[in-house]
Protein backbone atom coordinates (compact mmCIF):
# COMPACT_ATOMS: atom_id res chain seq x y z
CA UNK A 1 0.00 0.00 0.00
CA UNK A 2 1.25 3.09 -1.01
CA UNK A 3 0.91 7.03 0.98
CA UNK A 4 1.18 8.63 -2.37
CA UNK A 5 -0.14 7.76 -6.17
CA UNK A 6 1.04 10.03 -8.53
CA UNK A 7 1.12 9.53 -12.55
CA UNK A 8 2.79 10.70 -15.46
CA UNK A 9 5.86 9.97 -18.18
CA UNK A 10 9.18 9.53 -17.34
CA UNK A 11 11.34 9.06 -20.34
CA UNK A 12 15.10 8.69 -20.89
CA UNK A 13 17.47 11.23 -20.49
CA UNK A 14 20.16 11.84 -22.59
CA UNK A 15 22.68 14.97 -22.35
CA UNK A 16 26.67 15.93 -22.95
CA UNK A 17 29.15 15.03 -20.08
CA UNK A 18 30.37 18.53 -20.25
CA UNK A 19 28.60 21.61 -20.65
CA UNK A 20 28.66 21.77 -24.57
CA UNK A 21 26.11 21.58 -27.15
CA UNK A 22 24.98 18.52 -28.93
CA UNK A 23 26.15 19.25 -32.25
CA UNK A 24 29.88 19.09 -31.13
CA UNK A 25 30.12 17.06 -27.82
CA UNK A 26 31.91 13.79 -28.06
CA UNK A 27 30.66 11.75 -24.60
CA UNK A 28 26.94 11.74 -24.41
CA UNK A 29 25.18 10.27 -20.91
CA UNK A 30 22.04 8.55 -20.62
CA UNK A 31 19.47 8.97 -17.25
CA UNK A 32 15.96 8.82 -16.61
CA UNK A 33 13.90 11.77 -15.80
CA UNK A 34 10.42 13.02 -15.71
CA UNK A 35 9.01 15.38 -12.61
CA UNK A 36 6.13 12.88 -11.10
CA UNK A 37 8.96 9.94 -11.30
CA UNK A 38 11.43 12.71 -9.87
CA UNK A 39 8.80 13.29 -6.96
CA UNK A 40 8.47 9.77 -6.52
CA UNK A 41 12.27 8.92 -5.98
CA UNK A 42 12.37 12.50 -3.20
CA UNK A 43 9.63 10.49 -1.35
CA UNK A 44 11.20 7.04 -1.25
CA UNK A 45 14.33 9.05 -0.38
CA UNK A 46 12.76 10.33 1.82
CA UNK A 47 11.58 7.21 3.85
CA UNK A 48 7.96 7.22 2.29
CA UNK A 49 5.81 4.56 -0.60
CA UNK A 50 5.12 6.07 -3.63
CA UNK A 51 3.41 4.50 -6.62
CA UNK A 52 4.11 5.78 -9.88
CA UNK A 53 1.54 4.79 -12.91
CA UNK A 54 2.56 4.90 -15.87
CA UNK A 55 3.48 3.58 -19.30
CA UNK A 56 6.88 2.60 -21.41
CA UNK A 57 7.79 0.92 -24.34
CA UNK A 58 9.01 -2.67 -25.03
CA UNK A 59 12.23 -1.46 -25.30
CA UNK A 60 15.92 -0.96 -24.04
CA UNK A 61 15.04 2.46 -22.51
CA UNK A 62 12.00 1.78 -20.87
CA UNK A 63 13.32 -1.49 -18.92
CA UNK A 64 15.92 1.17 -17.66
CA UNK A 65 13.87 3.15 -16.44
CA UNK A 66 11.28 0.48 -14.65
CA UNK A 67 14.79 -0.81 -13.08
CA UNK A 68 16.27 2.39 -11.82
CA UNK A 69 12.86 3.15 -10.38
CA UNK A 70 12.55 0.21 -8.49
CA UNK A 71 16.59 0.41 -7.29
CA UNK A 72 15.48 3.81 -5.96
CA UNK A 73 12.58 2.32 -3.69
CA UNK A 74 10.11 3.64 -6.13
CA UNK A 75 6.73 1.24 -6.33
CA UNK A 76 6.67 0.17 -9.88
CA UNK A 77 3.59 -2.72 -10.03
CA UNK A 78 1.34 -0.09 -12.39
CA UNK A 79 4.31 0.92 -14.88
CA UNK A 80 2.97 -0.91 -17.64
CA UNK A 81 4.87 -2.15 -20.77
CA UNK A 82 3.19 -0.79 -24.36
CA UNK A 83 4.51 -3.16 -27.21
CA UNK A 84 3.02 -0.80 -29.93
CA UNK A 85 4.76 2.84 -28.53
CA UNK A 86 8.41 3.50 -27.89
CA UNK A 87 9.90 5.01 -24.45
CA UNK A 88 9.65 8.59 -24.61
CA UNK A 89 13.44 10.19 -25.45
CA UNK A 90 14.71 13.70 -24.75
CA UNK A 91 17.98 15.58 -24.78
CA UNK A 92 19.03 18.34 -22.79
CA UNK A 93 22.26 20.60 -23.07
CA UNK A 94 23.63 22.66 -20.63
CA UNK A 95 26.27 25.73 -20.79
CA UNK A 96 28.51 27.27 -18.00
CA UNK A 97 26.43 30.60 -18.12
CA UNK A 98 23.64 27.99 -16.55
CA UNK A 99 21.55 27.84 -20.21
CA UNK A 100 19.63 24.66 -20.50
CA UNK A 101 17.69 23.84 -24.03
CA UNK A 102 15.68 20.68 -23.56
CA UNK A 103 14.76 18.93 -27.16
CA UNK A 104 12.18 16.53 -26.78
CA UNK A 105 11.02 12.77 -28.43
CA UNK A 106 7.81 12.42 -26.75
CA UNK A 107 5.01 12.47 -29.61
CA UNK A 108 3.24 9.16 -29.78
CA UNK A 109 4.87 7.77 -26.69
CA UNK A 110 3.84 5.02 -24.64
CA UNK A 111 2.73 7.36 -21.66
CA UNK A 112 1.20 9.52 -23.84
CA UNK A 113 -1.38 6.74 -24.09
CA UNK A 114 -2.12 6.62 -20.63
CA UNK A 115 -6.27 6.40 -20.26
CA UNK A 116 -8.48 5.50 -17.57
CA UNK A 117 -8.09 2.07 -18.18
CA UNK A 118 -5.11 2.40 -16.53
CA UNK A 119 -6.30 2.98 -13.20
CA UNK A 120 -6.94 0.43 -10.58
CA UNK A 121 -8.54 0.71 -7.34
CA UNK A 122 -6.45 -1.25 -5.57
CA UNK A 123 -3.67 1.18 -5.93
CA UNK A 124 -5.58 4.01 -4.49
CA UNK A 125 -7.21 2.35 -1.43
CA UNK A 126 -5.78 3.13 1.71
CA UNK A 127 -3.16 6.16 0.01
CA UNK A 128 -3.05 9.37 1.18
CA UNK A 129 -2.25 11.92 -1.43
CA UNK A 130 -2.80 11.99 -4.97
CA UNK A 131 -0.18 14.02 -6.72
CA UNK A 132 -0.46 15.56 -10.24
CA UNK A 133 1.59 18.03 -12.31
CA UNK A 134 -0.05 19.72 -15.38
CA UNK A 135 2.58 18.45 -17.85
CA UNK A 136 0.43 15.44 -17.71
CA UNK A 137 -2.52 16.42 -19.23
CA UNK A 138 -0.75 18.71 -22.07
CA UNK A 139 0.66 15.00 -23.26
CA UNK A 140 -2.58 13.58 -24.46
CA UNK A 141 -6.47 13.47 -24.12
CA UNK A 142 -7.11 10.38 -22.69
CA UNK A 143 -3.80 11.13 -20.23
CA UNK A 144 -6.27 14.10 -19.47
CA UNK A 145 -9.12 11.99 -18.80
CA UNK A 146 -6.84 9.54 -16.87
CA UNK A 147 -5.87 12.77 -14.69
CA UNK A 148 -9.44 13.67 -13.73
CA UNK A 149 -10.52 9.97 -13.40
CA UNK A 150 -7.43 9.73 -10.61
CA UNK A 151 -9.03 12.99 -8.96
CA UNK A 152 -12.41 11.61 -8.46
CA UNK A 153 -11.19 7.89 -7.32
CA UNK A 154 -9.23 9.84 -4.77
CA UNK A 155 -12.25 11.85 -3.58
CA UNK A 156 -14.24 8.33 -3.06
CA UNK A 157 -11.40 7.50 -0.69
CA UNK A 158 -10.70 10.79 1.41
CA UNK A 159 -7.28 11.38 0.03
CA UNK A 160 -5.68 14.72 -0.80
CA UNK A 161 -4.80 15.91 -4.07
CA UNK A 162 -1.97 17.35 -4.44
CA UNK A 163 -1.38 19.54 -7.86
CA UNK A 164 1.54 20.96 -9.24
CA UNK A 165 0.23 23.14 -12.47
CA UNK A 166 4.39 22.89 -13.84
CA UNK A 167 3.85 25.24 -17.07
CA UNK A 168 5.42 24.12 -20.18
CA UNK A 169 5.83 26.50 -22.92
CA UNK A 170 6.66 23.36 -25.41
CA UNK A 171 3.77 21.47 -24.47
CA UNK A 172 1.15 24.41 -25.04
CA UNK A 173 0.45 27.91 -25.20
CA UNK A 174 -0.60 29.66 -22.41
CA UNK A 175 -4.30 30.70 -22.97
CA UNK A 176 -4.66 26.44 -24.33
CA UNK A 177 -3.05 25.72 -20.56
CA UNK A 178 -5.23 28.04 -18.28
CA UNK A 179 -8.31 26.00 -20.15
CA UNK A 180 -7.26 22.65 -18.86
CA UNK A 181 -5.28 23.48 -15.95
CA UNK A 182 -7.36 25.74 -13.74
CA UNK A 183 -10.00 22.83 -13.75
CA UNK A 184 -7.57 20.83 -11.82
CA UNK A 185 -5.69 23.63 -9.92
CA UNK A 186 -9.43 24.06 -8.40
CA UNK A 187 -9.72 20.40 -7.58
CA UNK A 188 -6.39 20.16 -5.55
CA UNK A 189 -6.11 20.67 -1.41
CA UNK A 190 -2.68 21.67 -2.08
CA UNK A 191 -1.55 23.94 -4.88
CA UNK A 192 2.35 24.00 -5.10
CA UNK A 193 3.21 26.24 -8.27
CA UNK A 194 6.06 28.18 -9.29
CA UNK A 195 6.38 31.87 -10.76
CA UNK A 196 6.34 30.65 -14.29
CA UNK A 197 2.87 29.16 -12.97
CA UNK A 198 1.51 32.23 -11.77
CA UNK A 199 2.50 34.27 -14.92
CA UNK A 200 1.12 31.92 -16.85
CA UNK A 201 -1.82 30.44 -15.72
CA UNK A 202 -2.96 33.45 -13.27
CA UNK A 203 -1.34 36.33 -15.20
CA UNK A 204 0.53 38.17 -12.25
CA UNK A 205 3.32 38.35 -10.37
CA UNK A 206 4.97 38.31 -6.85
CA UNK A 207 4.32 36.00 -4.08
CA UNK A 208 1.29 38.00 -2.32
CA UNK A 209 -0.51 38.81 -5.86
CA UNK A 210 0.02 34.70 -6.82
CA UNK A 211 -1.11 33.47 -3.60
CA UNK A 212 -4.36 35.10 -3.21
CA UNK A 213 -5.13 34.79 -6.74
CA UNK A 214 -4.85 30.96 -6.78
CA UNK A 215 -6.61 31.18 -3.21
CA UNK A 216 -9.48 32.22 -5.19
CA UNK A 217 -9.70 28.67 -7.13
CA UNK A 218 -10.22 27.30 -3.67
CA UNK A 219 -7.01 24.81 -2.50
CA UNK A 220 -6.77 24.97 1.02
CA UNK A 221 -3.30 25.19 1.17
CA UNK A 222 -1.35 27.54 -1.62
CA UNK A 223 2.72 27.18 -1.94
CA UNK A 224 4.96 29.45 -4.26
CA UNK A 225 8.20 28.69 -5.25
CA UNK A 226 10.76 31.37 -6.30
CA UNK A 227 13.95 29.66 -6.82
CA UNK A 228 16.42 31.73 -4.81
CA UNK A 229 13.75 34.13 -3.38
CA UNK A 230 12.53 30.98 -1.34
CA UNK A 231 9.31 29.66 -0.94
CA UNK A 232 5.47 31.52 0.21
CA UNK A 233 2.53 29.36 1.59
CA UNK A 234 -1.03 31.16 2.04
CA UNK A 235 -2.35 28.89 4.52
CA UNK A 236 -5.81 30.21 6.51
CA UNK A 237 -5.00 33.20 4.95
CA UNK A 238 -2.24 33.96 6.34
CA UNK A 239 0.97 34.32 4.23
CA UNK A 240 4.78 32.82 5.19
CA UNK A 241 8.09 32.93 3.60
CA UNK A 242 11.33 30.62 4.22
CA UNK A 243 13.90 31.41 2.72
CA UNK A 244 16.02 29.38 -0.21
CA UNK A 245 18.40 26.88 1.79
CA UNK A 246 21.75 28.17 1.09
CA UNK A 247 23.91 26.41 -1.54
CA UNK A 248 27.22 27.03 -2.48
CA UNK A 249 27.14 26.44 -6.03
CA UNK A 250 24.19 26.20 -8.47
CA UNK A 251 25.14 22.99 -11.07
CA UNK A 252 21.81 22.09 -12.60
CA UNK A 253 18.75 23.91 -11.30
CA UNK A 254 16.03 20.77 -13.08
CA UNK A 255 14.43 18.53 -10.60
CA UNK A 256 14.39 21.23 -7.71
CA UNK A 257 10.69 21.98 -8.16
CA UNK A 258 10.18 18.17 -7.73
CA UNK A 259 12.30 18.12 -5.13
CA UNK A 260 10.74 20.68 -3.49
CA UNK A 261 7.02 18.94 -3.70
CA UNK A 262 8.54 15.80 -2.52
CA UNK A 263 9.75 17.43 0.59
CA UNK A 264 6.95 19.56 1.81
CA UNK A 265 4.61 16.56 0.76
CA UNK A 266 6.69 14.09 3.46
CA UNK A 267 6.55 17.18 5.79
CA UNK A 268 2.96 16.88 5.59
CA UNK A 269 2.64 12.89 5.85
CA UNK A 270 4.42 13.32 9.21
CA UNK A 271 2.15 15.58 10.66
CA UNK A 272 4.42 18.63 10.19
CA UNK A 273 3.30 22.24 10.69
CA UNK A 274 2.91 23.43 7.11
CA UNK A 275 5.71 25.96 7.97
CA UNK A 276 8.29 22.88 8.63
CA UNK A 277 6.57 20.76 5.20
CA UNK A 278 7.87 24.08 3.41
CA UNK A 279 11.38 24.03 5.04
CA UNK A 280 11.89 20.02 4.32
CA UNK A 281 11.16 21.03 0.85
CA UNK A 282 13.41 23.96 0.19
CA UNK A 283 15.90 21.87 1.84
CA UNK A 284 15.40 19.14 -0.46
CA UNK A 285 14.93 21.13 -3.54
CA UNK A 286 18.57 22.95 -2.67
CA UNK A 287 20.11 19.67 -2.25
CA UNK A 288 19.31 19.09 -6.40
CA UNK A 289 20.54 22.07 -7.83
CA UNK A 290 24.18 20.87 -6.29
CA UNK A 291 24.95 18.06 -8.55
CA UNK A 292 23.87 17.32 -12.59
CA UNK A 293 20.52 15.49 -13.18
CA UNK A 294 17.41 15.49 -12.12
CA UNK A 295 17.21 13.46 -8.67
CA UNK A 296 20.88 12.53 -7.63
CA UNK A 297 20.83 14.99 -5.39
CA UNK A 298 17.99 13.89 -3.69
CA UNK A 299 18.74 13.85 0.59
CA UNK A 300 18.33 10.72 2.44
CA UNK A 301 15.60 11.07 5.15
CA UNK A 302 18.35 11.48 7.79
CA UNK A 303 19.41 14.62 6.01
CA UNK A 304 15.85 16.49 6.42
CA UNK A 305 13.70 15.14 9.23
CA UNK A 306 15.99 14.90 12.39
CA UNK A 307 15.15 11.88 14.65
CA UNK A 308 11.96 13.15 16.53
CA UNK A 309 10.64 13.97 13.15
CA UNK A 310 10.94 10.42 11.92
Amino acid sequence: MAEVVTLGECMALIYPAEAVSLEVCSDLRMDIAGAESNLCIGLARLGHSALFISRVGADPLGARIYKTLQKEGVDTRAISTDPNAPTGVFFREHFLDGQRRVYYYRNGSAASRLNVEDLREEWFTGAKILHLTGITPALSASCADACQKAIEMARERGMKVSFDPNYRARLWDEQTARKNLLPLMKQADFLLMGHEDARALLEVEGAEESLRAASVLGPSIVVFKQAEEGAFVLDAGEIVNVPAYPVEKVVDPVGAGDGFDAGFLAGWLRGLPVIDCLKAGARVGASAVQVLGDYHGYPAEAEVFPPERR
